[in-house]
Formats: structure tokens, C-alpha cells, sequence
């Protein structure tokens, strides 16, 4: 059993403008400087020492891992090409209202399978989750405690598969709208049964959720 840290990659202006970001590098702004410094805080506070923290190569994501592993000393950061953002292709940069708007009969019709929604040139959360699997199957194997650092929407797609767990259609293009400064899940594997098959259930017990003042202000 492994504990695993999901931290999600400090804001940016994309963010707190809901636009898609994708596979972008965009620098973190003020608050997701913040963010990330109540992270490194949370950590300190609850004791956890880390042994390794995986990041998305990402400009944001990567940020984040670097300050957060200046004050674990123990931790290794590894930027994986497995754990890029999802490829939100000619979407990126827009705003998620807009996509929306011009693609209703899309979004209802996947409504009960929105891990199938896939944008021009772009790629699925079930692709995300299948590239996913064997790098982090790896590290819960290898580790008692690590991190993963993930820009959304592939935090969400992370934290759904750890809870064993499918996301609503909502969060398919800018992740869960509660979005928790950390969290804290206890997992044996990276299974991605449910997640694929698109079987909602309620966020699994084995989860900690550390809430974030400035996210809980976001919106």
C-alpha cells in the first residue's frame, strides 16, 4: 500500500480564466505562486516526507515539483513524457464556456461517457489514463510515499482512477471544480477499470482532501 501526495499544479491566468491548457507552458501567476508555498506548508505541517515526486513536464506542473522538492530533501523530481496534460488540441487556449456553447449536442451525447470526448487533434481522458497506468503502477510498487504533480485536467484523471471512480461529464475539460489544494490517497495499484468503463461512483474513503483558501476563493 502506498500513500501517494496528488498535488495539483499552481494556477495560472489560463486557469483563472477557465481556458483549456493543455499541453501549454504557461508561467504560474501570483496565486499559483501561492499556492504552491501553502503546499510546501501542508507538507511541513503533517510530516510527510516524501521519496519521489513525478511531474508533468509542463512549465506549471514542473514549477510546482521543484519548490515542493526544496524542502524535501529526500525527493528525486522526475519529469515523465507519460504524465503530460492531456492533448486538448485546437481547444487549447479557449475558453471552456465557449466550447461548450459550440458543441452542446457533443457534451449530451457523452454525457454518460465523457472520457470519450476527444478534441480536434487532440486526445481523450481514456488515452491520458491507459498512458498513465504503467509509470505509476511502477511507482506505487517501488514507493511507501511519493507525489505526483499534475496540471488539470489530468489531475483529475489521476485522482479519479486512484478512487476507482469515472468523472462527470463536467470535469472533462478543465478537471473537478473542487479543486483541493492537495491530496492524500492510499492505493495498492493504478487501476483503471472504472475509470475506462465509465462506471460513476462516489470518491472512495481511502482520500484525504487538504482544501486550499486560495482555490476555495477561484470561484
Amino acid at each position: 500500500m502506498a500513500t501517494i501526495v496528488l498535488i495539483r499544479a499552481g494556477c495560472t491566468d489560463y486557469d483563472d480564466q477557465h481556458r483549456l491548457l493543455g499541453t501549454l507552458d504557461l508561467p504560474l501567476n501570483q496565486r499559483g505562486v501561492d499556492q504552491i508555498r501553502e503546499a510546501v506548508q501542508v507538507l511541513n505541517e503533517r510530516g510527510i516526507r516524501l521519496e519521489a515526486i513525478y511531474t508533468s513536464p509542463e512549465d506549471p506542473a514542473c514549477g510546482t515539483a521543484h519548490v515542493v522538492a526544496e524542502s524535501q530533501a529526500s525527493a528525486k523530481v522526475r519529469e515523465l513524457d507519460e504524465l503530460r496534460n492531456v492533448n486538448q488540441g485546437l481547444w487549447q487556449g479557449l475558453p471552456e464556456a465557449d466550447i461548450r456553447k459550440r458543441f452542446p449536442k457533443l457534451f449530451k451525447n457523452c454525457k454518460d461517457s465523457p472520457v470519450a470526448i476527444c478534441p480536434p487533434e487532440g486526445e481523450t481522458l481514456s488515452d491520458a489514463c491507459q498512458r498513465l497506468t504503467r509509470v505509476l503502477t511502477k511507482a506505487i510498487r517501488k514507493y511507501d510515499v511519493f507525489a505526483i504533480v499534475a496540471p488539470e485536467p489530468l489531475a483529475t484523471v489521476i485522482r479519479c482512477t486512484l478512487e476507482r471512480r469515472h468523472p462527470r461529464v463536467s470535469a472533462c475539460l478543465c478537471g473537478e471544480e473542487q479543486k483541493e489544494l492537495l491530496q492524500i490517497i492510499e492505493a495498492e495499484s493504478f487501476d483503471a477499470e472504472r475509470f475506462l468503463a465509465g462506471e460513476f461512483v462516489a470518491p472512495a474513503e481511502n482520500s484525504v482532501t487538504v482544501a486550499s483558501s486560495n482555490q476555495e476563493n477561484a470561484r
